[in-house]
């Protein structure tokens, strides 16, 4: 109740806040209005960034989610006596620094950083490939191998619910390992890959500290964007509506997503 309460009334607050208009300097006028809800849908700026910092997060999840599978399926079904180790050498991964694997990437995708420098001793580049950091590559590397072990978790807790039996079966009527991944082992986790691409989509879109160090500013996130209308500008209520507009994506995302799954099955 109280961690509940912690959550709700602040939301309230903000979404209140959302509704008032701006006087610029953090200080919000009386009445009610939609101005910062429209300036947000039709400022390009914004929706430039809105939909670079969702396109990346989206890429991610789906990557997160695709490489997950075969990892839980060796996990649950060919690493039999070694599935716990597996599993807490996974965790034990997310116990290292989120900053510190962020410089990490910065050290190695870098102009003087590991893959640069290797290559070009190699004879293979003359000059550093500068695309490699300050870019959504770096952007999307980072996000990948930030949140790939929480996804494993999650498809690995899916797909140990799925006898062994059902995919030899479809093996020996003929599925093709492919086939019997889209047909048997995809449908039966269905749920899981939705909540692993769903929790992936949801914090890589929101993600500020990634887009700053990596990113540049070729692109743009509106986490960042966000940040700026709150501290910057002072433009409390256009930074609500950002942020609620913003959540309205994550649910649809949800809600259109489990209605597919549903669909499917029904």
């Amino acid at each position: 109740m109280l961690v509940t309460a912690l959550l709700l009334v602040p939301a309230a607050l903000l979404l209140y806040k959302s509704f008032k208009p701006s006087l610029g300097f953090g200080i919000t006028g009386h009445g009610f209005t939609f101005d910062s809800y429209v300036s947000a849908v039709e400022t390009p700026t914004y929706r430039k960034v809105a939909y670079n910092a969702l396109g990346v997060g989206a890429l991610a999840a789906i990557i997160c989610t695709a490489m997950s599978y075969p990892v839980a399926f060796f996990i649950n079904f060919r690493l039999r006596r070694g599935r716990d180790l597996a599993l807490l050498l996974i965790v034990a991964s997310l116990f290292s620094s989120y900053l510190v694997r962020l410089y990490a990437w910065r050290t190695i995708l870098g102009d003087h950083g590991v893959i640069n420098v290797g290559l070009e001793s190699l004879g293979v580049l003359k000059q550093p490939l500068s695309f490699l950091l300050y870019s959504n590559w770096s952007v999307l590397i980072a996000f990948v191998n930030i949140f790939l072990p929480f996804t494993i978790l999650i498809i690995t807790s899916a797909v140990q619910n799925v006898p062994i039996e059902m995919l030899e079966s479809s093996r020996d009527l003929g599925a093709s390992s492919f086939k019997t991944f889209l047909k048997v082992l995809l449908p039966l986790t269905s749920a899981g890959a939705i909540g692993a691409f769903v929790y992936t989509f949801i914090l890589a879109t929101g993600d500020y500290i990634t887009p700053q160090l990596l990113g540049g500013t070729s692109g743009g996130f509106i986490a960042s964007v966000i940040s700026d209308q709150f501290v910057v500008a002072g433009d409390q209520p256009l930074g609500a509506a950002l942020c609620f507009l913003l959540l309205l994506v994550f649910a649809l995302t949800y809600v259109g997503l489990t209605r597919i799954e549903k669909a499917k099955v029904a």
